[in-house]
């Protein structure tokens, strides 16, 4: 049995190999994609991030020869040049006014990159004026006139915008043309990097191009025509060859740019780069079937020999040990020696823990029992005296008493919900004769058999009385409610009509009951119950504080019913 069981061991480590080799070669292909589309995929997204530049470019500049216009138009020269034409002056001041426009238009235009000239045209007397010897303009750019508009027209990109007189909108108000310098564009263009045979066209429209092009990129354009320009990139084939293709954003003058890049010389060091890493995974494989070889021999048998062992302790087995003859001549034979050392030390630990925490429940609810005031026996006692003649209240009285002191002196770790809620309706009864106060019960019956730690309501309904309704004049109610809530945890909540407590008061009451240890002069009420909470249940568990109902202060907590740490009632 124990050679057909390590025959099946060799095998398995003969059929992992033979996965390893497969998952070797899925990773080299695996690698090999991966590294492809990788790479194609940072070119595009270096291609788009400078082709977003460069639009950024066409979009500022678009944005100043905007911004010149309106200082142009809004200038002194051209409102003296205006009146120079409407009032009739005579020539010599006309001549002067248009030659001073001249010379403002020819500074801005030498002071501004990318605008070729500049150019006032009036559309009723066909009068120009243009601070460029010789501009030429065809008269068809004149054909649709329309203030604030881009224009592109013979390859050329024009920006209109018109002066308004205010004094006689009868006027002929003239345009203002500012062409932007085709030099200017072309060096945008060439700022996006050409991979191999590739490059960067620069496009309006329907795929029509502001320079001349090749006659590759000619079949290209006629290729994207078809394609929806919608999207950000695509992949064209063109005389064989597939090549890469991304769009930029159309700009605000409806210029946008193409670039595009051959995929297959892209690949070449990809290709490359996969011929040494095959022949480095062919030594790594060789490698590794040695490896394998020695970790079956000096690490798989005595792991199998460890695991089957944790299982056994996982399974609660606490007398596992491993025999002193499966202790092998290496490392491990200092693992197997602390196994057996650590399952002795855990048997111990245990045995102590469960000791430990049945004293510190037992010292727990003494400790309560410990603290009952012995003035509310006292009181307790005098209003029996007070009442003496009256029968039925004192024995009233005494049955609330004789139940209140029954349940609080009882040994015990756990309680039911009914009993807890019994043991309060005693205590709020006793109180309730003696002064003036209101209780209200609020717990449904699907509850009373649920297990909670005892005695852990009296405190906090103690503390509502004597820091809530006792410092307050009128204030006279108090409720205990208890609900589940969607989660499966169960809510109990004790509220009082009280003064309550300030956000800040409240911040520093959560952290002095919040502590492990407790100060001399600090309440041991609220303390030793948000101590048990957590220690019985978890962190969750703790007390918290918000107002009440009546604006006086609620104190609650959460606790799951089978998250306690005793699952054995007394």
């Amino acid at each position: 049995m124990v050679q057909n069981h390590e025959v099946k061991k060799i095998r398995s480590i003969y059929i992992t190999f033979i996965i390893f080799l497969m998952m070797v070669v899925l990773s080299f292909s695996f690698i090999y994609l991966y590294s492809t589309s990788t790479l194609q995929e940072s070119l595009t997204s270096v291609a788009i991030s400078q082709m977003e530049h460069s639009t950024l470019l066409i979009g500022n500049k678009v944005k100043e020869i905007e911004i010149e216009a309106d200082g142009i138009l809004h200038s002194g020269n051209l409102k003296t040049l205006q009146l120079a034409l409407t009032e009739g002056t005579d020539v010599y001041d006309f001549v002067t006014a248009a030659s001073t426009m001249k010379e403002y238009l020819n500074d801005r235009q030498s002071s501004n990159v990318g605008m070729a000239f500049f150019v006032l045209y009036w559309p009723r007397s066909g009068r120009i004026i243009s601070n460029v010897a010789g501009a030429s303009i065809s008269s068809g750019l004149f054909d649709d006139l329309d203030d604030n508009k881009w224009v592109i027209y013979g390859n050329e990109i024009y920006y209109f915008r018109k002066y308004t007189t205010s004094w006689d909108k009868y006027d002929d108000e003239p345009y203002l043309i500012i062409k932007m310098d085709g030099d200017y564009l072309y060096k945008i263009k060439n700022m996006t990097v050409n991979l191999g045979n590739g490059g960067t066209m620069l496009l309006y429209g329907d795929c029509n191009s502001i320079f001349s092009t090749s006659e590759k990129e000619k079949t290209l354009l006629s290729e994207l025509s078809h394609q929806k320009l919608d999207i950000q990139y695509y992949i064209i084939k063109i005389d064989g060859q597939n090549y890469r293709v991304v769009k930029s954003k159309e700009s605000a003058n409806g210029l946008y740019l193409i670039s595009y890049y051959p995929i297959n010389e892209m690949n070449k060091p990809i290709n490359s780069i996969t011929w040494i890493i095959g022949i480095s995974l062919l030594a790594v494989l060789i490698v590794g079937t040695f490896i394998m070889l020695q970790y079956y021999r000096h690490i798989l048998l005595q792991l199998n020999v460890v695991t089957e062992k944790l299982k056994q302790l996982e399974n609660g087995d606490l007398s596992v040990q491993i025999d002193k003859d499966k202790l092998p001549d290496n490392e491990f034979s200092y693992v197997f020696e602390q196994f057996n050392s650590m399952v002795n030390k855990i048997r111990e630990l245990l045995a102590s823990s469960i000791k430990e925490q049945q004293l510190r429940n037992q010292a727990e609810v003494r400790q309560l029992q410990l603290q009952i005031n012995p003035h509310f026996l006292y009181n307790s006692l005098s209003y029996i005296v007070t009442v003496a003649d009256k029968p039925k209240a004192v024995t009233e009285m005494a049955a609330h008493l004789a139940n209140y002191y029954r349940y609080c002196t009882k040994n015990k770790t756990q309680a039911t919900i009914g009993e807890e809620i019994g043991y309060a309706k005693s205590y709020l009864s006793i109180i309730a004769m003696r002064k003036n106060i209101e209780y209200y019960l609020d717990v449904p019956d699907s509850l009373y058999n649920v297990r909670i730690i005892p005695l852990i309501l009296q405190p906090l309904i103690e503390n509502a009385i004597e820091h809530g309704i006792e410092e307050r004049e009128y204030a006279k109610h108090i409720q205990v409610k208890m609900y589940m809530l969607g989660t499966g945890e169960i809510r109990t909540e004790v509220s009082d009509d009280g003064d309550g407590l300030s956000d800040e008061a409240i911040e520093k009451l959560e952290k002095q009951i919040g502590k492990k240890t407790r100060d001399a002069e600090e309440s041991v009420g609220l303390w030793n119950v948000n101590q048990r909470l957590i220690n019985y249940y978890d962190e969750t568990a703790r007390l918290q504080f918000t107002k009440s109902q009546w604006g006086g202060l609620r104190v609650y907590f959460t606790f799951r019913p089978e998250d306690g740490n005793d699952s054995t009632y007394s």
